[in-house]
């Protein structure tokens, strides 16, 4: 069998195809990331489970109830020789159940019954109810055109019998698309599906999204939002409700990996900020379907990464791992080795460039503040990146409009998303600083593209850095107030607003002075400094 094209199907299975082509991070700025992310390595133990629920084939989405019955889904050949023969009826894809002993171990896994598996379809992700009566679960088939789809079904459980299971309405399986990986959450006023899709309308490949279900109705979808969603894809959605934390999969957002898992408090459409579960959770292979365990604590993930004496190469399947967190070491008798303190996690995100829509904040105003902050011009930002994709490219030949098209879509994600990422990441490492007594001291400029005046485009410029502000103030419960309000000592920002940069555009077409990547690039701010002293 060739791996390559084994791991490539597997993919499509577990709802991980790529749709159309994801814009890439630099490799410099791969290896910043990769950087930051493991100095941040956590108290976390993950061990691949045993022999009993793992197998050389391909195991995932591990659920352990609180009986101790632990499921997972499974792709599996029936026979050694049935490898060269990838997707015969030699192959399949079931939901199989094992139990977790007193000491640790796991039970011989056995499949459901042909109820649930048949063997008419790969059955694959699925989700529980909190009762453990109601099992809702993808089912995928291949097309004319060998392609998979998938939608997604439900069956009830009297006892130890499984119903014949219905599949979704059509509100929820949309026609032409794949709908999969499912997630109930179930509270006193309605419940809600998150699941993930390649439908039309979405953001980017595969997306979340969510149908809020009230009296067994389900509600049409509604898109996650940009916050969640990128060009890329996000997938294997777990919410924990009793912390209002929605855990997540991407190949888009920043991570050290393929894919690697995120972490985003919120609900529904109103997200705060997306942020990398950090090593050792993630590794620099794909690493998904992040659940918890009934004590909210521990839990599950399932990766291809390497493990138990197995040869780099050998990376063409998945299997689960369980994760612990560990007791606090003694920093005293066991200091950690090679930790970076506060001074070089600052100034390993440092200079932070933030990119802004033109004459934004407040259009047309000559204040020097605003009462916008930068995250709600980003998301709007973010939310508009089909135009100025389309307008950057109109007019021209089709060569040059799909490079100006691909060159737009490249700032947007390596510039505007990028710059975003690190200023969540130095808001953590501020927060951290200001905790610890440290002093920080950084300078934010301000610029503007020539389209105006000088004067106004240093009002503009001193907006677009009180936007940042407001973030400041707004974020962290406020934690950022007082410091900024100057009644506590330790924060110290220097406002730089300098105006517009000179530079002089070919033409005045719109295309080119508002939607054009090189005007895009001079509307911004920079944090620069980061100098920490005790």
């Amino acid at each position: 069998m060739k791996l390559r094209a084994f791991h490539i199907i597997l993919l499509l299975l577990m709802g991980l195809s790529a749709q159309g082509q994801v814009v890439k991070l630099t490799e410099r700025q791969r290896e910043e990331q990769r950087n930051f992310i493991r100095h941040d390595t956590l108290p976390v133990r993950v061990e691949a489970l045993p022999d009993e629920v793992n197998t050389r084939f391909s195991e995932y989405c591990g659920r352990l109830l609180p009986d101790s019955t632990f499921f997972f889904t499974s792709m599996r050949a029936n026979a050694e020789e049935d490898l060269d023969h990838l997707f015969e009826t030699s192959w399949y894809c079931n939901i199989y159940q094992s139990r977790l002993l007193p000491d640790g171990d796991y039970t011989p896994s056995e499949a459901l019954p042909v109820s649930i598996n048949s063997l008419k379809f790969f059955n694959s992700n699925f989700c529980f109810n909190e009762k453990q009566d109601l099992l809702i679960y993808s089912r995928c088939t291949r097309n004319n055109d060998g392609d998979l789809r998938c939608a997604l079904w439900q069956s009830s459980r009297e006892g130890h019998t499984w119903s014949k299971p219905k599949k979704l309405p059509a509100t929820v399986n949309a026609e032409g698309s794949s709908t999969l990986q499912p997630f109930l959450v179930e509270t006193d006023n309605m419940n809600v599906l998150y699941f993930v899709s390649d439908r039309k309308q979405g953001i980017g490949g595969l997306d979340i999204w969510y149908s809020v279900v009230q009296d067994g109705h389900y509600q049409t979808p509604v898109n996650a939002g940009p916050t969640i969603n990128t060009e890329g894809n996000e997938v294997t959605p777990f919410y924990d409700k009793h912390k209002g934390v929605l855990y997540f999969s991407s190949d888009e957002h920043l991570g050290i990996g393929d894919y690697d898992i995120f972490y985003c408090p919120g609900a529904l459409g109103r997200w705060e900020q997306v942020a990398n579960m950090g090593v050792p959770f993630n590794s620099e292979y794909n690493d998904f379907y992040f659940t918890l365990d009934p004590s909210g604590e521990n839990g599950y993930l399932s990766s291809n990464r390497p493990h138990d004496g197995m040869e780099e190469s050998d990376t063409c399947c998945n299997d689960l791992f369980q994760f612990h967190w560990m007791l606090p070491i003694d920093t005293v008798t066991t200091p950690p080795v090679d930790t970076p303190d506060i001074h070089e996690k600052i100034a390993s995100v440092l200079p932070i460039v933030l990119y802004f829509q033109n004459d934004q904040p407040d259009p047309r105003s000559i204040s020097d503040t605003t009462i916008t902050d930068y995250p709600a011009l980003y998301a709007q930002y973010m939310s508009d990146n089909a135009l100025y994709v389309r307008e950057t490219g109109r007019g021209l030949t089709e060569a040059e409009r799909k490079a100006a098209e691909q060159a737009m879509r490249k700032f947007l994600r390596d510039s505007v998303a990028t710059g975003y990422e690190r200023l969540q990441k130095l808001t953590q490492y501020l927060h951290e600083a200001l905790s610890a007594g440290e002093t920080v001291e950084i300078t934010v400029s301000g610029y503007a593209s020539p389209l105006h005046n000088s004067d106004y485009n240093r009002h503009l410029s001193s907006r677009r850095i009180y936007s940042l502000l407001n973030y400041l103030r707004k974020t962290e419960n406020g934690f950022f107030i007082p410091y900024l309000d100057n009644k506590k000592p330790g924060l110290i920002i220097h406002l730089d607003p300098q105006g517009a940069v000179q530079r002089s555009f070919k033409t005045q077409e719109t295309r080119e002075t508002v939607y054009g990547v090189e005007a895009a690039k001079d509307r911004k701010i920079i944090i620069t400094g980061g100098k920490t002293t005790d």
